[in-house]
Order: C-alpha cells, then structure tokens, then sequence
C-alpha cells in the first residue's frame, strides 16, 4: 500500500482596488490539512506579506472596510468566524471592499 499526501488548495481572491493593494487578483495557497479561518488568514499573512494591509497579526479583518466571503457566505453571519469556520479543499476566499466610488450625474 502506498502512501501519498493530498494538498489542500485554497483560492483568493481580492476585488476592486485591494487587488491593487494586495499587488494581485489572485492568490493560491496550499496548505496540508483543514485549518480554522484564524490559523489559515496567519498562515497566508506570514506567506504573503503584504496582506499586512488587509489582517492583523492574530489573522483577523483590520477595518470594517472589507467584506469576506467563503464560498460566497459572509464570514460576519458566525458569532466568531475565525474559530469557527474551517477552510478545506477547493475552498473560495473573496475579499471585497465595501467602499468604492460612485456614479454622478449631472442634469441641466
């Protein structure tokens, strides 16, 4: 019998101007077993510096200025996301920003 590791991938995605922040759209991180929200968002910070603008230390949304979503559900509907939830293959990551310009018009 043999033995193999399966790797966990786990896709992130930042929207609107943090991709700029953040230097790309996309991120891919590989981790090798399900972790909690918390371990993963440290995990990705010590992986990929510059999320240092999105999380602080502990792993956690600096600002209220960020939504995320995890396969499309808002992590803010759990009481304590980041030890509640646990991020697994194949898993989606959405970071989007609740500020963003806006249309104006002018009506003479």
């Amino acid at each position: 019998m043999s033995s193999y590791r399966v790797s966990i991938i786990v896709k992130l995605t930042f929207l609107g101007h943090l991709k700029d922040i953040i230097g790309v759209k996309f991120l891919d991180i590989q981790i090798s077993s399900k972790v909690k929200l918390g371990e993963f968002l440290r995990l990705a910070l010590g992986m990929y510096p510059s999320l240092n603008r999105l999380l602080n230390n502990e792993g956690h949304i600096t600002g209220e200025e960020v939504l995320v979503l995890i396969n499309g559900i808002d992590i803010n509907v759990f009481e304590d996301p980041y030890s509640e939830l646990y991020i697994e293959n194949s898993d989606e990551i959405t970071f989007i920003p609740i500020t963003h310009g806006g249309l104006t018009l002018l009506l003479g």
